[in-house]
């Protein structure tokens, strides 16, 4: 049995008290009317006795581990799907993306990004259409068994399918071979930009494979978040943040003040789903560096280094501000991150997107 419940550390539970985030204002919670916050400290269920941590609810619901929203305690115990999805201009527009909880892009051969797309279930078992779908790198695989959810991809590189058949943890669904029959092909489109899946394919597609779709016994939320919006403290201001990759990879993000949120864009214009028709928007940015490294006797494939230490940046309510990251083992450590006190950053809900850049390209996150 993999069940799990979200424990929240006794020390984030008592910021109710008082302060709610290690880099932001601080806000006083009996301030808030018409909220109904709880601390479940007499529920054995949701104590543990190993971490002394404590579960927090607000009106009987739990704090997303993806979002920091408060969902049903239900929904929170639910693995995550991650989706690998096609981001070159060929392939635009995408679909379903502006549903995922957090959106992680990533470089690899030929100075192309391509993106993985983290969804609650919840997130995506309504939708009809979710692509163009890729294959898979290893490194794309390994960011997956973080959140420890469920891999979605249209084949893989030799190296992920490696990684399929060496770690044991490691669940996923290929839609161009074993699982084939639960993705589809958009005939408007030219292959290879025109697969697809849905929410209910995915869902029958694990059920056909008999993955667990509980979080392990052991889950490490990734992400930790502040109660309510916070503004950073000291930060400085970001209207606008390109993540510049390479001169054919300029993405960018603006802060539209009246939604509080990042704003989209690339290849000239607006990130747009095309099944809604709205352009992607995130509560938080992250920038973070990476070492990207040659595979020896490969001419194409590269390494991006997903575990160590390393810098980034946190942006959030039109302010940035540096960061750093850790995570230990390549295969079952967890990426967390650092405000430069050496507190773990506490993020504002809502969605993330995370742009990996390359560790000596610094210069390449430019903030205006």
């Amino acid at each position: 049995m993999r069940k799990k419940k979200l424990l929240v550390c006794v020390t984030a539970a008592l910021m109710l008290m008082g302060s709610f985030t290690g880099c932001g204002k601080k806000k006083d919670a009996s301030k808030t009317e018409g909220v109904d916050y709880a601390v479940n400290v007499n529920d054995s269920s949701i104590i543990s006795t190993d971490t002394d941590a404590i579960q927090l609810t607000k009106d009987g619901k739990v704090q997303s581990y993806l979002t920091g929203e408060w969902v049903d305690p239900s929904e929170n115990e639910r693995r995550p799907v991650t989706f690998m999805v096609n981001n070159i201009s060929e392939a635009m527009p995408q679909s379903g993306v502006s549903s995922a909880d957090i959106i992680y892009e990533i470089l690899e051969e030929g100075g192309i990004t391509r993106l993985q797309c983290v969804y609650s279930h919840e997130s995506y078992k309504d939708l009809d259409k979710i692509g163009p779908l890729r294959s898979a790198r290893h490194y794309y695989d390994r960011k997956a068994l973080e959140f420890d959810a469920i891999f979605e991809h249209w084949g893989q590189s030799y190296l992920a399918q490696y990684d399929f058949d060496t770690i044991s943890d490691l669940d996923q669904l290929d839609l161009n071979g074993k699982d084939g029959a639960y993705g589809f092909r958009d005939s408007n489109r030219v292959a290879p930009h025109n697969a697809y899946t849905s929410g209910a394919n995915i869902d029958a597609a694990i059920e056909k494979d008999g993955f667990d779709t509980t979080l392990k016994d052991d889950f490490d939320p990734m992400f930790k978040f502040n109660v309510e919006d916070t503004d950073l403290e000291n930060g400085t201001t970001a209207n606008k943040i390109t993540t510049e990759y390479n001169s054919g990879r300029k993405p960018y993000f603006e802060y539209d003040a009246s939604t509080k949120t990042y704003l989209r864009y690339q290849y000239g214009g607006p990130q747009i789903d095309d099944t809604n028709n709205v352009q992607l928007s995130f509560k938080n940015v992250i920038v973070q560096f990476c070492d990207h490294n040659s595979i020896p006797n490969e001419s194409l494939l590269i390494d991006v280094v997903l575990n160590g230490t390393g810098k980034g940046y946190y942006a959030t309510n039109g302010k940035i501000i540096p960061i750093t990251w850790e995570k230990g083992d390549a295969i079952t450590g967890v990426t967390h991150y650092y405000t430069e006190d050496g507190k773990e950053l506490h993020m504002n809900p809502g969605k993330t997107w995370v742009s990996v850049m390359q560790s000596d390209n610094e210069a390449g996150c430019v903030v205006e």
